[in-house]
């Protein structure tokens, strides 16, 4: 009899090992990175920065063919998400293949998982086991046309020393040739190019250190390049969670200069590291 039970209980245990080993989002039941946790896959976060004339909630992910997300709104990345989104606060990515992968964005018919409207088909290459963002940004009023932008970022996330926080900007503001980032009114980084990304940057997160005015309320703002720093700003965001010692961050802008409404301009933040 214990023979019998021994036989049975080892390969039910195995599973349950390898079940409690893996890692799913908990949403989509899809497996997913944490930081930190690569292996041979690849790590891929994907940044929905669509300002769009619709404020589409039902928005689904695909990537190789299958339907990774959930339904999604702009100015959400997924999965994870980050400060001024729509996602949670936490640095997650997708487990992915390493090297060429269809990524998809597409509106349902109601009830199916059937495709409506695509709104984005496209592919990006992973070549490593580190973690990257896909950005994408509109380029049309009407979501129809199928004209995307997009823009894949590596994530540097290697440890940092306690007191400052790391970042990285991205330009996603189609209207704008070129933007400056500022904080509390210190020109940060200049001139940036619709389209591409700084390279990363460090600021010290105590109130009031030597050679840097913070404060408990840290405040970003963007400007079309060039544009006095007392000039109305295209887009603010000011939080007390702005800066934290040792986190790693994406700062990205997106929506229109001077629209309202659903294309009304934002800074927000992907977190990258946990």
């Amino acid at each position: 009899m214990k023979k019998t039970i021994l036989k049975y209980c080892i390969p039910v245990a195995a599973i349950i090992l390898m079940y409690a080993c893996s890692k799913k989002d908990g949403i989509t039941n899809q497996p997913y990175d944490a930081y930190g946790i690569s292996g041979t896959q690849g790590q891929l976060k994907i940044n929905l920065a669509f300002a769009y004339t619709v404020d589409y909630s039902t928005m689904l992910i695909k990537v190789n063919g299958k339907t990774v997300s959930n339904g999604l709104q702009t100015r959400q990345p997924f999965p994870g998400g980050g400060y001024n989104t729509r996602g949670s606060n936490f640095a997650l990515y997708l487990s992915v293949p390493q090297g060429a992968n269809t990524v998809s964005v597409v509106l349902p018919k109601v009830g199916t998982e059937t495709d409506s409207v695509v709104l984005y088909n496209g592919s990006v290459t992973i070549p490593d086991n580190n973690p990257y963002t896909l950005h994408l940004s509109d380029t049309a009023g009407n979501p129809r046309s199928g004209k995307v932008d997009q823009v894949l970022v590596k994530n540097i996330i290697n440890t940092l020393d306690t007191g400052f926080c790391r970042f990285k900007f991205v330009n996603l503001i189609p209207n704008l040739p070129a933007v400056d980032l500022y904080l509390n009114g210190v020109l940060i980084k200049s001139n940036i190019p619709y389209l591409n990304a700084t390279d990363t940057f460090s600021v010290r997160t105590g109130v009031n250190q030597p050679g840097w005015t913070s404060a408990i309320t840290t405040t970003w703002a963007v400007r079309p390049a060039g544009a006095l720093p007392t000039s109305t700003a295209t887009a603010l965001y000011a939080s007390s969670n702005g800066l934290q010692s040792q986190k790693v961050m994406t700062i990205f802008s997106m929506g229109y200069n001077t629209a309202t409404g659903t294309r009304l301009p934002f800074v927000a933040f992907t977190l990258d590291n946990n």
